[in-house]
């Protein structure tokens, strides 16, 4: 009977070390497979990448709803100042320069985000920049808000 209950405890020990076993695999398992949302700095890198290969749609669709919102208007003025003649949009007063010349980021840098807002600094060797960021729809977007203001 000594056998039996010492063969039974083993037992018990075996299965429940399997099953904690598994529990922490899949406790493991599941979180390298979260998909973790990108942060402000990502949407600065696209933003630089974008306006570096002067690519307008993305450069906009990377502009806060706010921003969008000042250069529609804008770009309604400028129609209406026209007299009609020309008819412009939001994306036609987006103005990408050229970048000859012009240093990559050295460093870009999370320097503040509460909630739905961020604040991220862009270094290079001409400089210090600070940016505004807001999520918008679950995604970051530049916060510009001289842009397409008078």
């Amino acid at each position: 009977m000594g056998l039996a209950l010492t063969s039974r405890r083993s037992t018990v020990a075996a299965v429940a070390s399997a099953l904690a076993a598994m529990a922490l695999a899949a406790a493991v398992a599941g979180r390298s497979c979260r998909v973790t949302q990108p942060g402000p700095e990502v949407a600065v890198r696209e933003m630089l990448q974008a306006a570096k290969t002067g690519d307008r749609e993305t450069v906009f669709l990377l502009l806060s709803p706010a921003t969008r919102t000042r250069l529609e208007t804008e770009a309604k003025r400028a129609t209406d100042l026209v007299g009609a003649a020309t008819r412009y949009s939001a994306k036609d007063l987006v103005s990408i320069g050229s970048s000859d010349g012009v240093a990559a980021p050295t460093d870009i840098t999370v320097i503040e985000e509460v909630a739905d807002r961020a604040i991220v600094e862009v270094v290079s060797p001409a400089g210090r920049a600070r940016i505004e960021l807001v999520k918008a729809e679950g995604r970051w977007t530049i916060e510009l808000p001289q842009y397409g203001s008078m």
